[in-house]
């Protein structure tokens, strides 16, 4: 067994779905994930919303709201190409939400104990939505998203 199997066996390591918004790389832990989806052509608006809500789809029968994270907490222009996804999520309560981001990047085993504080300066979302950082071994920020904390019930209600 390498070092490296060895701490991870040793640590609090799971998987993570990486994802790209704006120049920042992000990441949510995999078993949230349901499934991946290119942006959708076919969404219904909704009246009186906010901009970052686009709307609802029917995905094999279950209404799912659509919410921009780029627009939400600003990180990006919301252009939607090739790249554009939207990652659908079951919450704690076992609702369902996409959410768009501008690409999908990969699933990495991150280690949660080695997760750096998030400072107010280090991100273009509020620190309230993250559980910290990770350096990856090429200089690059890893940032853990709270994902629950940013679809939350009453985030979606105060926006």
């Amino acid at each position: 067994m390498s070092d490296r199997e060895n701490k991870y066996q040793s640590s609090n390591s799971s998987e993570y779905m990486t994802f790209i918004l704006g120049s920042m790389k992000y990441a949510i832990e995999l078993p949230k994930i349901r499934e991946i989806l290119t942006y959708p052509d076919l969404i219904t608006t909704l009246p009186n919303t906010s901009d970052w809500v686009k709307g609802l789809i029917n995905l094999r029968g279950e209404v799912v709201p659509i919410l921009d994270t780029r627009i939400r907490f600003g990180t990006s222009e919301a252009v939607y190409d090739e790249n554009t996804a939207v990652i659908a999520i079951i919450t704690e309560d076992k609702r369902m939400i996409g959410i768009v981001v501008d690409k999908v990047d990969d699933v990495q085993r991150i280690d949660t104990n080695q997760l750096s504080p998030v400072s107010d300066m280090g991100s273009a979302i509020p620190t309230r939505y993250l559980k910290g950082y990770l350096r990856m071994e090429n200089s690059e920020m890893l940032v853990v998203m709270d994902i629950e904390s940013v679809i939350h019930k009453s985030e979606l209600q105060n926006s």
